[in-house]
């Protein structure tokens, strides 16, 4: 059975385990760099946690196999959506629905919120991460010549919030 939770500033230090992992094993995924968080202290882990809001899912809560953020007003086009960050499943998890229960979890938080949409960036040859978000409603938005602080070339999606249910 998948479980999913909502990690709050007192559960620092499994955001913290499972996020050095994230950039050890997949750094091209992300736009920080594993120097960037190894020698922080918990309380960093702490602060993040009580301004972005995070989710994780494992077969038992308190042992995150799969994490997924969300966070606000990162887009000057749309101020209303909620933006896809930080997703991550540990290799083991990968394939068994973890990281799309985190997803879910952290979409359905957005819409709750008040955003009318989500948004993403993923890796242009990440194609089981691409073929996940489409499963679950995004669609690419065409935008053009994206690439992350790597060079990397990235597609952008877009998930629209069914306004008349208040959830993803």
């Amino acid at each position: 059975m998948i479980r999913y939770w909502r990690l709050s500033s007192r559960r620092a230090e499994e955001w913290r385990e499972i996020r050095l992992e994230s950039l050890r094993v997949a750094p091209e995924a992300f736009d920080t760099d594993l120097t960037d968080w190894q020698d922080r202290p918990l309380a960093d882990f702490a602060a993040r946690l009580d301004t972005v809001p995070t989710f994780a899912s494992g077969a038992e809560i308190g042992s995150p196999l799969a994490v997924a953020s969300w966070q606000a007003q990162l887009d000057a086009r749309d101020p209303q959506r909620g933006w896809l960050l930080s997703v991550y499943a540990r290799p083991k998890a990968r394939g068994r629905g973890y990281a799309e229960a985190a997803i879910r979890a952290a979409l359905e938080d957005a819409a709750l919120a008040g955003m009318s949409s989500a948004g993403l960036h993923v890796h242009a040859d990440n194609t089981r991460a691409i073929s996940l978000y489409r499963r679950l409603g995004f669609v690419e938005t065409g935008r053009e010549n994206l690439v992350n602080m790597r060079g990397m070339p990235e597609i952008e999606m877009i998930l629209p919030f069914r306004a008349t249910e208040g959830r993803a």
